[in-house]
């Protein structure tokens, strides 16, 4: 087995193994990295054997400020061919060494493994990993099949959400794929009254257009919006990567919502994967213990109205490099969120992905 870093020219072949794995995710590819480009900077780490990969690693790593130290971070990785002790144990041991020479105080991952594979967790605790309670990315979500038919899978949802449909449907709610600048600014605006709406912290603008613009250039991305007389009611953000398509964002208008526009573009956006031949609607993220008190009722209902199967994945391990450094940056970063949290929301500690 060798430890290697794959290089800007063998984007293909890393793609494919990502593509082609089981537990694959948009956020292992390599326009991930591009996307993150910048704030982030990407290593493509993998083990293979010949002409053959066993596993690999997106980890994106982080400049912290003043301390001279860095953070390294694989979304929804790593990914391994096999679950092999020896594989998993030599993978860690060079990822260790990658750390100490990047200065690096820890390697965070939080694999798209559901929570009850204990084999999985015993790879990553029985090489030093340890299980963080805070995510990163959700750890609940529901990934529906679309490989029924149309007939079929309208029969599955919920008989609200059929009638929501076609209630949309007949009062002439239009969708409409936008996948470009426009549609940037017809989603960006429809975010921003969503942000103000449910008092969430918003991203700026120039990332939906770098990710827009990065994964369309490859087919892995696409807008789409729901209109009523021209004017935008809903828009989601959409990546299609491998047998999966993910609904990473979305966004409303607070005028017409009695047309019900969002289930007919989640149905649209259903439609339109189907006829790209994505086996999988991965409506991303859910709260971790859904209550009607949650200000995220409302989306986690939503979402159900679709699929009532819930998937919990095992959550975030940390591979701690330095504890002192890694104390310090967990204490720091969790105080600076929260206070971000309070001054747009007045909640402390509320967070869909815990």
């Amino acid at each position: 087995m060798e430890f290697i870093l794959f290089q800007k020219n063998q984007r293909e072949r890393w793609n494919q193994f990502v593509a082609g794995h089981p537990n694959n995710s948009i956020l292992q590819s390599y326009e991930w990295a591009v996307v993150k480009e910048g704030a982030w900077k990407p290593y493509f780490t993998a083990v293979v054997e010949g002409e053959s990969i066993l596993a690999v690693a997106l980890i994106l790593k982080r400049n912290l400020p003043l301390v001279g130290k860095t953070i390294f971070y694989s979304p929804r990785g790593p990914l391994f061919q096999e679950r092999n002790p020896e594989l998993a144990r030599f993978f860690f041991q060079n990822i260790r060494v990658l750390a100490q020479k990047e200065k690096a105080i820890l390697f965070r991952c939080d694999p798209e493994i559901p929570e009850g594979n204990s084999e999985f967790i015993n790879l990553l605790t029985s090489n030093g990993l340890i299980r963080n309670e805070e995510n990163v990315q959700p750890r609940g979500t529901i990934i529906l099949d679309i490989r029924p038919s149309e007939e079929e899978l309208l029969k599955t949802f919920h008989h609200k959400t059929r009638y929501n449909i076609k209630l949309a449907e007949k009062k002439g709610v239009v969708i409409e794929e936008m996948n470009s600048d426009d549609g940037v600014n017809l989603f960006y605006d429809l975010f921003q009254i969503t942000g103000d709406r449910d008092k969430f912290l918003i991203l700026q603008k120039k990332y939906f257009s770098r990710l827009r613009q990065t994964l369309s250039d490859k087919g892995f991305a696409t807008i789409m919006v729901a209109k009523f007389e021209g004017q935008a009611l809903g828009a989601v953000l959409l990546t299609a990567f491998g047998k999966r398509m993910t609904y990473l964002y979305g966004a409303s208008s607070n005028a017409h919502r009695n047309l019900m526009p969002n289930h007919l573009l989640h149905w649209r956006a259903i439609q339109w994967g189907k006829s790209h031949d994505i086996e999988f609607y991965d409506f991303w993220g859910i709260p971790g213990n859904p209550s009607e008190k949650s200000p995220l009722w409302g989306v986690y209902r939503f979402k159900k109205g679709f699929c009532e199967t819930e998937t919990k994945w095992i959550g975030t391990f940390d591979l701690v490099i330095s504890p002192f450094w890694t104390f310090c940056f967990e204490k720091g970063s969790k105080f600076l969120k929260n206070v971000l949290r309070f001054l747009k929301t007045g909640r402390w500690g509320d967070s869909l992905h815990e």
